[in-house]
């Protein structure tokens, strides 16, 4: 009878182990698509009209990730470094952007200077996010 009872505890444990990683693997899906549906949205503006020194230039997505690049042309009273982490609190303030951080979407703002020599890089999420604000 022991043997019975932990066979069928097993099997439903395996049970609840492979439905889990479905339910994972469905929002991964979803936030993957999202990601791709924002970064093709951005892209399809770009280039944007410079903000003071710095210009989007391209948006495109790897897995659940919007990846931005924005070109410093120099000589701001901004770094670059500044602008990222101003850029990533005006991200995770966005009612529009918000609820993608919690359906796994994320941000990676990467800034580099004319020549293609990254300047800074800043990671929006919806942890970074909370450590922001």
């Amino acid at each position: 009878m022991k043997l019975t009872i932990s066979k069928a505890l097993i099997t439903a444990s395996l049970g609840l182990l492979l439905l889990s990683g479905c339910a994972s693997h469905e929002k991964q899906q979803i936030a993957e698509a999202l990601a791709k549906s924002r970064a093709a949205a951005i892209d399809s503006k770009a280039p944007y009209p410079k903000i003071d020194a710095y210009q989007i230039t391209q948006a495109y997505a790897s897995g659940n990730t919007v990846k931005i690049n924005v070109i410093y042309g120099g000589k701001s009273r901004i770094s670059p470094s500044n602008a990222a982490k101003v850029a990533a609190r005006n991200y995770c303030n966005d009612k529009e952007i918000k609820p993608l951080f919690d359906s796994g979407v994320n941000y990676l703002i990467t800034i580099k200077d004319i020549s293609g020599r990254t300047m800074a890089e800043q990671a929006v999420s919806k942890k970074s996010c909370e450590a922001l604000n």
